[in-house]
């Protein structure tokens, strides 16, 4: 087996790098650009934590018949996604929650700058739900609005969580137009998402979990579940969760409000 592919229907980042957010060799920090396969500045296998600096270049190869990797790798991937598991995460109007989604080409991110509130005007977002233990019925909502990442393959967005979600409650994704809880992506207004070819990201306005998702290499799989690894951290796991008296739908396993 090659130790890198340039495949379209292929997770082809380098095989030697392991699915492990805290290792020094992270595969979710190596993605195709128009030089190669590189490897983000300032992670740990750099020595360094300059994320400035520039990227090393793992293998320097380009894709067929002359064209660059990126342009033959097609539209950038959305492949895993990670947050920070927190049973204490403050519910008076200024706890924030970050997701970080890994993808395997660096994107450009055109968006309004993170606001916190519900604003969504052209900014990229998605929405989730502040759930009671009780019943499991929303209390309010979270607009996870795009943060930072720009120009890299790792985006994060953030969310504020409002003051109407209550002790013990539970983030889950808002479900639209009546169907099931599935990170619905939207890029409002001038919100755009490109790769490093100028190609755009469709799963950006695509639901990204349950049916018809749109993320990973064949753009119809979902990125909730996927075997990577963190410590101290839930990662990318969901779980049904039932209220104390009445109700049941799914969640983020590891997150709930102090």
């Amino acid at each position: 087996m090659p130790l890198w592919l340039k495949s379209t229907s292929a997770a082809s980042r380098p095989k030697y790098l392991v699915d492990d957010e805290d290792s020094d060799h992270s595969r979710s920090d190596s993605f195709a650009t128009t030089r190669g396969w590189e490897m983000r500045a300032g992670t740990k296998s750099q020595g360094n934590d300059n994320s400035s600096a520039d990227n090393e270049i793992l293998a320097c190869m380009s894709g067929a018949t002359g064209s660059t990797l990126s342009a033959t790798m097609g539209e950038a991937n959305v492949l895993s996604v990670t947050w920070d598991a927190t049973t204490t995460l403050a519910h008076d109007g200024t706890g924030t929650f970050d997701m970080t989604f890994a993808c395997d080409e660096a994107i450009t991110v055109t968006s309004a700058a993170y606001a916190g509130g519900s604003t969504e005007t052209n900014h990229w977002y998605f929405i989730m739900d502040c759930l009671g233990p009780t019943d499991m019925i929303s209390d309010g909502n979270v607009t996870m609005q795009y943060y930072s990442g720009s120009g890299t393959n790792k985006i994060t967005f953030r969310g504020q969580v409002p003051a109407g979600a209550v002790s013990d409650g539970y983030l889950s994704f808002q479900a639209h137009n009546s169907s099931s809880r599935d990170c619905e992506m939207i890029t409002n207004g001038t919100a755009a998402v490109v790769d490093g070819n100028g190609t755009t990201c469709t799963w950006a306005d695509q639901k990204l979990f349950g049916s018809s998702a749109g993320a990973g290499v064949d753009h119809s799989s979902s990125i909730f579940g996927t075997a990577i690894t963190k410590t101290g951290s839930s990662v990318n796991t969901l779980t049904t969760q039932a209220g104390s008296s009445s109700g049941s739908t799914t969640v983020l396993t590891g997150v709930q409000f102090a």
